[in-house]
């Protein structure tokens, strides 16, 4: 039996283990275990299968990694924008009122009762938006 043959049993093997038939698995183990050369060829193909096995998922995992961090770069971002922004807002409302002059009662006549306590002169009467025909109108 060649090596190629060989190498063809045991890629069977390792690959669809699962759906060969007992009596050809222990045939095939017994062949191993018999002939040293065959045993290595075996535990060549069976190292490389195992490192491409775990070179995929390892490039699956580097993929998938790679999307998190584009995506966590992306939420960083905004995190960065909004703290920002809301830093802005707070300090707007915190630096205002010191800039806006504090009203004083110099400008304003009087206490602050005097408003109801005044009488109110005759000539501002003429003056008012309110007229005494519209009063009339509500009373009919």
């Amino acid at each position: 039996m060649d090596n190629n043959n060989f190498q063809d049993r045991i890629d069977e093997y390792l690959l669809h283990c699962e759906t060969m038939s007992e009596e050809d698995k222990a045939q095939f183990l017994k062949e191993i275990e018999e002939d040293a050369e065959k045993q290595e060829q075996y535990e060549f193909t069976k190292n490389v299968k195992q490192a491409m096995v775990s070179r995929g998922k390892k490039l699956k995992a580097m993929t998938e990694f790679q999307k998190e961090m584009k995506s966590h770069h992306h939420r960083k971002t905004w995190l960065w924008i909004s703290s920002i922004a809301a830093v802005l807002v707070i300090g707007f409302f915190a630096i205002n009122p010191l800039l806006v002059e504090k009203s004083s009662h110099d400008n304003v006549r009087g206490d602050e009762n005097d408003v109801f306590e005044m009488t109110v002169p005759t000539d501002s009467i003429n003056n008012d938006s309110i007229s005494t025909d519209t009063i009339s109108l509500h009373h009919e």
